[in-house]
């Protein structure tokens, strides 16, 4: 296809960019001296030294930072040699997108990682850096490729490298849930070469990424599924699979309950209206963590669960439920009856951290044992509404079409062997009527900051997802995310910088600034904890520069535990009451 004059224009303005930069690491440069294939969850990517918002808020072993717009010929831009890599799946490059692959190209060296061998020997090893990032599949997958990485199931796709992957050599940006991500080149091919692990075609995970950590990624609804007609095997992940010494817990993933924003209002105005929020409380406020609505855990465990397939099963007094309260308010309370009372659950796929986080902390699966509820699917719970969101992506759209009727994520496919959205087959003719629903699923706090998107966090037990309320001990769902590996399958060199990265990502100053830069929410601070099990010191009142919990989820083996129920480090003894 043509390109257009003013593209051509762009790309030879970008090329006379790198050109005058002596110091920019390109494609050109060759392939990489250094490589890291780390699939898995999102949650340490800002430590990683991607782009966010306009700003790199963390940057772990790259010599320089990199900057939006840094192929533009400005000086002010060029001024770095660290760009940032996305995919684009078809069309043009403009449209690249960090969901499933993304990767950072730069240069490091032995002040960033103590001990590396390789490159300029005589410049403290000046190297140069590939990691490749692949969110695709979530924190199972990554997981499964670092635990089983001789089968057939641990091949994965990557941006192989910056001189294969079929990188344009252009700025860009990709907003979804609240945020901004930039990039500098957009990449069009995927693939898995190479020979390792007696696989041909494989290249070998060298760690992975989890919104927590993965002793309990070995019970059923916490292993990915297989596509259909499909010979690989995803198989749980057992103890001593993946070393211990090399499972590093980084920090404290606050986890949120999005619902629909319509929901959010209903629950505001039914709270408001019996005196369970203050009176000087509105329908709308999204400021004060006072205002927000709340659901108990075992109201949020009946949801999650099917138990509760319907928002009329809950009620507000003998002879009014929460369907009639809403339906019954006055015009101009900021409410309005639902299309329907039904339970419309966005739930994520097997295996998706997060998920994973809330059915331990929330649901205590697999912890309790045959005992433990688990997550509804459409056979286990027939009345309630569940969809499959396979993103973090598809979980914005999925609550933003239940809310608005918009066809962001209704008319989508999903990948094998999930059920497929409404109207997956054509979203033109689709009949089935949306919008103005009641649904909720699972979601970082560091998404919707802004709240660019039509959902809301709601408390549990009356504790917002914050620092603070996490930090006291009063919000319950907290995931300790990890990168972990295994050491006899990486090389030296590789081990080192996975050591360089978990020891700064580990940093409650680290996790202050991306806290500070991505997520604060506008009822307050949201984001991650630095753990007390690493090591730090938990200041003796809630400090947002120094977020450290004070509770330990060490089991006895002195190893972090998802099972293990929060108690305060015996080491420093100290927690805030209140």
């Amino acid at each position: 296809m043509k390109k257009s004059f003013k593209y051509q224009l762009n790309a030879v303005a970008m090329a006379l960019a790198l050109s005058a930069n002596a110091w920019a690491l390109t494609p050109q440069d060759g392939t990489p001296d250094l490589s890291l294939f780390i699939p898995g969850s999102q949650a340490n990517d800002p430590a990683f030294g991607f782009l966010v918002k306009n700003t790199v808020v963390a940057n772990a072993v790259c010599l320089d930072k990199a900057l939006p717009g840094a192929l533009s010929g400005t000086s002010a831009n060029t001024d770095t040699t660290t760009h940032i890599y996305f995919n684009y799946l078809s069309g043009s490059p403009t449209a690249a997108i960090n969901d499933n692959y993304s990767a950072i190209y730069c240069y490091t060296d032995d002040t960033k990682i103590p001990g590396l061998t390789t490159g300029d020997a005589s410049n403290h090893h000046k190297t140069k850096l590939w990691i490749s990032r692949r969110r695709l599949g979530a924190s199972y997958i990554g997981l499964n490729a670092v635990a089983h990485p001789t089968d057939a199931s641990a091949v994965l796709t990557y941006l192989a490298d910056p001189t294969t992957a079929g990188c344009t050599a252009i700025n860009g940006s990709y907003s979804t849930g609240g945020s901004t991500y930039q990039w500098n080149y957009s990449c069009s091919t995927v693939s898995a070469t190479g020979t390792a692990n007696g696989i041909t075609g494989n290249i070998p995970a060298s760690a992975a990424t989890s919104d927590i950590t993965p002793d309990v990624f070995y019970a059923a609804d916490n292993v990915a599924l297989p596509p259909a007609g499909s010979t690989l095997n995803y198989a749980p992940i057992q103890p001593g699979q993946i070393p211990t010494a090399n499972i590093h817990a980084l920090g404290g993933h606050i986890i949120g309950v999005p619902v629909t924003l319509v929901l959010r209002n209903a629950l505001q105005y039914a709270e408001i209206s019996t005196g369970q929020l203050p009176s000087t409380c509105t329908v709308g406020n999204d400021t004060n963590p006072d205002c927000m609505p709340t659901l108990t855990k075992q109201q949020l465990t009946s949801l999650f669960t099917g138990a509760v397939s319907d928002w009329s099963q809950f009620q507000i007094t003998a002879t009014k439920t929460l369907y009639d309260l809403i339906a019954a308010a006055p015009t101009g309370s900021g409410v309005s009856a639902p299309l329907d009372t039904q339970v419309h659950l966005c739930r994520r796929e097997n295996g998706a951290g997060q998920q994973v986080a809330v059915l331990a902390n929330l649901l205590q699966y697999p912890c309790l044992g045959s005992t433990a509820p688990e997550l509804a699917t459409p056979q286990s719970a027939p009345y309630t509404d569940v969809e499959y969101a396979t993103s973090l992506g598809a979980v914005d759209k999925c609550l933003a079409d239940f809310n608005d009727g918009t066809n962001g994520w209704f008319g989508t496919t999903n990948p094998s062997p999930y059920p497929q959205p409404p109207c997956s087959s054509a979203v033109s003719s689709c009949t089935t009527k949306h919008g103005n629903q009641w649904a909720l699923s699972i979601q970082t706090t560091e998404r919707n900051a802004t709240n660019g998107a039509n959902y809301r966090f709601i408390a549990i037990d009356g504790a917002a997802p914050t620092g603070e309320a996490a930090y006291l001990g009063h919000y319950p769902i907290i995931g300790t995310y990890a990168l972990s590996w295994n050491q006899a399958n990486v090389t030296a060199n590789q081990h080192l910088a996975l050591n360089a990265i978990a020891a700064y990502s580990k940093l409650p100053a680290t996790i202050a600034s991306r806290n500070n830069s991505l997520s604060p929410q506008l009822f307050g601070q949201a984001g991650y904890l630095s753990l007390v099990d690493n090591g730090f010191q938990p200041p003796l009142v809630w400090n947002t520069s120094n977020p450290t919990t004070p509770y330990s989820r060490l089991d006895s083996g002195n190893h972090p535990n998802a099972c293990v129920i929060p108690t305060v480090n015996s080491s420093y003894g100290q927690a805030q009451l209140f």
